[in-house]
């Protein structure tokens, strides 16, 4: 526990993702949003101000985090979940926002989470993430965390039209400092 402490301290004044930031700028009218492994909430917090309703998902409680950056006003937009990705559940919704936390979902349900959410997900809503790729330092570390490759990543969205698809390679820090090589692939997608 301490370490996923440490990990909500560093992130949670962080800005929200590019990805987010994006998807917001295509000018989509705010209406249901889930955000899975919301951590401490600073894509959560970003959505709301910018008029979505979401319901933030994570294994940790990290409701009180959140809640304390948003106004009263704010907060009856926001709804907050404590779910494993292995047995996840899902309303139906305008918008699933996942950011660095699909990968951890152990590979042998992970088929299974992603067909919970693509299902839920409206017609003409979007998906926003992103996958761990195959060449990711953690593919050595963690055995049953789930690295794809790009053909992988391009066959989950049969169903998407792809609006923005980025493969990122290059070694950096995690939120806890430590030096790791990165292999991640952004997705932008478009359920049609």
């Amino acid at each position: 526990m301490r370490k996923a402490e440490e990990y909500y301290e560093n992130t949670q004044m962080l800005p929200p993702c590019n990805n987010v930031k994006y998807f917001i700028n295509l000018k989509n009218k705010p209406a249901k949003a889930v955000e899975l492994g919301c951590g401490a909430g600073r894509d959560t917090v970003f959505l709301i101000k910018s008029g979505w309703e979401v319901l933030a998902i994570d294994k940790e409680n990290t409701e009180g985090i959140i809640k304390n950056k948003l106004t009263d006003e704010e907060q009856k937009k926001f709804k907050f979940q404590m779910q494993a990705f292995e047995k996840l559940e899902l309303p139906q919704n305008n918008l699933v926002e996942a950011n660095y936390s699909l990968s951890f979902c152990n590979k042998t349900n992970f088929n299974k989470m992603w067909k919970t959410i693509a299902d839920s997900i409206e017609l003409q809503g979007y998906f926003v993430g992103n996958f761990f790729g195959v060449n990711d330092e953690w593919t050595k570390t963690q055995p049953d965390m789930t690295f794809l490759n790009k053909k992988q990543v391009q066959e989950l969205f049969v169903n998407f039209e792809i609006i923005e698809f980025k493969e990122v390679e290059k070694d950096g820090t995690t939120a806890l400092g430590a030096n790791k090589h990165w292999h991640i692939f952004w997705v932008i997608a478009k359920k049609i």
